[in-house]
């Protein structure tokens, strides 16, 4: 009989904790859905905001073309692409509707040579560090004396020398 009170005592305790554990995702998959969001809407206004005439644009269409106009009606933000080879044709479409921005071979080129020097300078500075880390194993410091304790040195050897010389 008590062992079954006991029984059922640990299973409350348990189901508890499972209610405990879901309530507790209940609260956090809105909070960690409403963060991400953020940070997506973010990048969209961002990558908006820096839209210029001359980029190339993917919408989120399907639609490939080359920014030539930014309007700005009422409180909207339209961009006009010119679209096509050798017709072209131009589409207007809302700003946001710009799904990627391609960037220019100068802009790509800029981004290579940039993070090459970051690697040419991390490189140098690793191998700077081994270098002093190596010098620093290689050198054992040598005590230096104070002044006095050579300069009694000094005299004490000159003593025993005098001493050495009358003694002769």
């Amino acid at each position: 009989m008590m062992s079954m009170l006991l029984e059922t005592g640990q299973n409350n305790v348990w189901n508890y904790v499972l209610i405990g554990v879901v309530a507790l995702l209940l609260i956090a998959m809105p909070i960690m859905m409403n963060a991400r969001n953020k940070k997506e809407s973010q990048k969209v206004q961002e990558q908006t905001n820096s839209l210029k005439v001359g980029d190339k644009v993917l919408t989120t269409s399907g639609v490939y073309g080359t920014i030539t106009e930014i309007k700005f009606d009422d409180a909207r933000k339209a961009v006009v692409l010119e679209t096509g080879g050798k017709v072209k044709s131009y589409l207007t479409v809302d700003a946001y509707a710009i799904y990627t921005v391609f960037k220019s071979d100068a802009e790509l080129q800029r981004e290579a040579e940039a993070k090459a020097a970051a690697e040419q300078k991390k490189l140098e500075e690793e191998t700077a560090a081994k270098e002093a880390k190596k010098n620093k194993k290689a050198k054992v410091p040598v005590e230096e004396k104070p002044v006095e304790v050579v300069e009694a040195k000094e005299e004490a050897e000159a003593k025993v020398e005098e001493k050495s010389e009358e003694n002769k």
